[in-house]
């Protein structure tokens, strides 16, 4: 089974970098010539969103730290595959499951640090564009800021047991995590993360150019969705979430880490918007990312 797995992961990263690279997909693109800047058809960052963002990461950190979870489960075993899933993947020692776990958490990291000092910040400065830099930093701030919010909120309400809960109660020696945090099963937080990083990281890449290359950009969005479903799969195995937690913080995590962006910054041309001249811009949207128009 966990060869299975193994094979399902790999095909997702296949999969995720077919779907990126597109039937079109070439080396060197006429639509990355020009400087780089922030596409002026682009809604900035307005003063609006950074004192949202700011109340927003204000109010997370109060909720983790301070808003107690549930001291008892609201809700406990688990559902469709969930079952399956733990007893085929999940480590057979204590020792494997901290190994999982710590593995879990270096990949979650990379996924944010790849996302936000390498993507956002190195490579935009490195390109001579201070200016993008702080509008994709922003960009980051925001959709990390409301993914976090739903993953705390939804955990502390939902209350969901740890996969561990059934063996920690028949034996509280079961693993050392036994007494930490036995309710915030539901959605999983790593997951959530690294899908918020590998969302932005789509909408930054596919929309932006970022590395001045169709193919390097296009690869970059499937290498993120890749480590934040390595990241998803070692929390299973790891035995800290069912897969329902995993698949539901890989829904929120992308759905707003790409959604956000695309949706309130990186939409369709404003009529009101300056016309963008040639070789003056990144590059236009690439064809198969979604256009949508909106005010935040």
């Amino acid at each position: 089974m966990k060869r299975t797995v193994l094979r399902a992961l790999a095909g997702l990263a296949a999969a995720a970098a077919c779907l990126t690279l597109g039937p079109h997909a070439r080396a060197a693109d006429p639509q990355y010539t020009g400087p780089f800047t922030w596409d002026p058809a682009w809604r900035r960052f307005r003063s609006s969103e950074y004192a949202l963002t700011g109340v927003l990461g204000v109010a997370d950190f109060a909720i983790y730290f301070y808003v107690p979870g549930a001291k008892q489960p609201h809700w406990t075993g688990g559902i469709f595959l969930d079952d399956i899933l733990r007893d085929s993947l999940r480590a057979r020692t204590p020792e494997g499951r901290h190994a999982a776990r710590t593995a879990s958490d270096i990949t979650a990291l990379s996924s944010m640090g790849w996302v936000i000092a390498i993507d956002s910040m190195i490579v935009p400065i490195a390109r001579r564009s201070a200016d993008v830099a702080g509008q994709l930093t922003s960009l980051d701030a925001e959709a990390f800021a409301f993914s976090l919010l739903v993953s705390n909120l939804t955990s502390k309400l939902v209350g969901r047991a740890r996969p561990s809960y059934a063996d920690c109660h028949h034996n509280p020696l079961f693993e050392p995590l036994c007494n930490s945090s036995i309710t915030a099963s539901f959605p999983s937080g790593h997951t959530t993360a690294a899908f918020t990083a590998a969302g932005l990281s789509c909408a930054h890449h596919l929309h932006a150019g970022l590395y001045g290359n169709l193919l390097a950009d296009r690869l970059a969005c499937a290498g993120e969705i890749s480590l934040a479903a390595a990241t998803g799969t070692l929390r299973v195995v790891g035995d800290r979430h069912y897969a329902t937690d995993v698949w539901m913080g890989a829904v929120i995590g992308f759905a707003l880490g790409y959604g956000l962006p695309t949706l309130f910054h990186y939409g369709k041309v404003r009529s009101e918007a300056p016309s963008a001249q040639a070789g003056q811009t990144l590059m236009p949207s690439v064809p198969f990312a979604p256009s949508i128009s909106g005010t935040f």
